[in-house]
C-alpha cells in the first residue's frame, strides 16, 4: 500500500506523461489500493455531507436520476458499469497521451462552460461553432511549430491539463444532482469527491493505459451500485 500510495502522491505532485507500465503485479497492487483509497475518501466526504444536513447547514441533494429505482439492478449495473465508464474515459482521460486531442477536449469543454453561464438557446450553437473553429485554428498552429518546441510546451503543460481534465469531471457530475447549481457552495462536497475519483482514474490511464482506467471506473460504479441496492 505504502508503495501504491507513495507513487502516487509522487505523481500528484508533478504530472507527467509516464511510459507505460507492463507489471502485472504492479498494476493489480495499484487497481486494489487506489480503489480502497478512492471508497474510504467517499466514505469521509459523504459522512460530512450528512453532518452538514442534519445540523441544517446545508440543504439535502438528491439525485435527479435513480437508474436504480427506475430500471432495476441489471440495467443500473449495464449503464454504470459498461456504458458510463466507455464513455466518461473516452471524453476525458483518453486525450490526456493524444497529440492534439487536448486542444478539442479544452475547446469543448470551455464551450460546455460559456453555455452553462449564458445560457441563451439563441447563442448555443454559435457557441460551439466558434468553439470548434478555435480547435482547428490551434491545432494547425501547433502543426506547425517547431517539434521541439511543440514537446517542451506539452510537457510543461501537462499538469495543467492533468488536473483541468479531473476538474471537469467532477463539474460534470454535477449534472446527477437535482436543483444544485454552482451558486450554492455544497456543490463543492459533490465535486471533490469526483475530482478525487479523476485523480486516480487519470493516473491509471497515464500509467497503464485508458483500459485500465475504464476498468478501475467499472469496479468503483460496480461497488456503489451494490451498495445502493443492498441499503435501499
Amino acid at each position: 500500500m505504502i508503495e501504491t500510495l507513495s507513487a502516487f502522491l509522487h505523481f500528484l505532485k508533478k504530472p507527467k506523461l509516464l511510459k507505460l507500465s507492463k507489471d502485472n503485479k504492479s498494476l493489480w497492487r495499484d487497481l486494489l489500493w487506489l480503489l480502497l483509497l478512492d471508497l474510504i475518501f467517499a466514505g469521509i466526504i459523504m459522512g460530512i455531507y450528512y453532518i452538514l444536513v442534519h445540523f441544517k447547514i446545508i440543504d439535502e441533494y438528491v439525485e435527479k436520476i435513480d437508474v436504480l429505482k427506475k430500471f432495476g439492478l441489471l440495467v443500473a449495473l449495464l449503464i454504470g458499469c459498461i456504458l458510463a465508464p466507455l464513455l466518461e474515459e473516452s471524453l476525458f482521460r483518453w486525450h490526456l497521451r493524444g497529440k492534439y486531442l487536448p486542444i478539442y477536449f479544452i475547446c469543448f469543454t470551455l464551450a460546455l462552460i460559456c453555455d452553462y453561464f449564458i445560457n441563451s438557446n439563441f447563442l448555443k450553437l454559435p457557441i460551439y461553432i466558434i468553439f470548434f473553429f478555435i480547435s482547428l485554428i490551434l491545432r494547425g498552429y501547433f502543426k506547425r511549430m517547431d517539434i521541439r518546441r511543440r514537446i517542451v510546451f506539452q510537457r510543461q503543460s501537462f499538469g495543467y491539463l492533468f488536473y483541468y481534465s479531473a476538474i471537469i469531471f467532477g463539474l460534470i457530475h454535477l449534472t446527477n444532482i437535482k436543483d444544485l447549481t454552482l451558486s450554492d457552495p455544497a456543490f463543492i462536497i459533490f465535486v471533490i469527491s469526483q475530482f478525487f475519483g479523476g485523480l486516480s482514474l487519470g493516473y491509471l490511464r497515464i500509467k497503464y493505459g485508458l483500459i485500465y482506467s475504464i476498468l478501475f471506473h467499472s469496479l468503483i460504479n460496480f461497488i456503489m451500485i451494490l451498495l445502493a441496492f443492498f441499503f435501499s
